[in-house]
């Protein structure tokens, strides 16, 4: 179960980025033109976000090492790594997932095209810093090329 919730963890974490970053590029060049089809996307993202926090939360309960960190607790603090993993990684992603969700309402109530492309340029910038302070970058990177195995 581990094996597979990391793969989807890594996967869903490479989707999360390039529609945020697409989301990005579309809420800062579409400002007039804003439409439903834009709205989607920033609901993908949203979509894609809940997605891996579920898979977080499923590594989060099946992870020997976090199930290692969580009997020592004091050990683990004082470990960066470990807080990191533990700790700081959820707190921030979870915050990521509440501004996400978030700016996908507002974004679907914004009265007009401009005030849609603001709401959307301005809660997936939020949500992507939120994701970039806390994102495992060379990990990450590791996984997807296979360079670490």
């Amino acid at each position: 179960m581990y094996g597979i919730l990391i793969g989807v963890h890594n996967i869903v974490a490479w989707a999360v980025l390039a529609t945020g970053i697409f989301v990005l590029v579309k809420a800062a060049t579409r400002q007039q033109t804003w439409n439903d089809g834009d709205t989607a996307w920033v609901r993908r993202l949203t979509l894609f976000v809940h997605l891996q926090l579920l898979a977080g939360l499923g590594l989060f309960f099946t992870s020997p090492t976090i199930a290692q960190a969580r009997q020592s607790m004091g050990d683990s603090m004082k470990d960066p790594n470990l807080r990191r993993l533990l700790v700081e990684h959820p707190t921030l992603m979870l915050a990521a997932v509440i501004a996400a969700t978030v700016s996908g309402v507002l974004v679907k109530k914004a009265p007009n095209a401009p005030a849609k492309a603001k709401k959307a340029l301005v809660g997936t910038l939020i949500t992507m810093l939120l994701i970039a302070a806390v994102l495992p970058w060379a990990r990450l990177v590791t996984v997807w090329t296979g360079s670490g195995t």
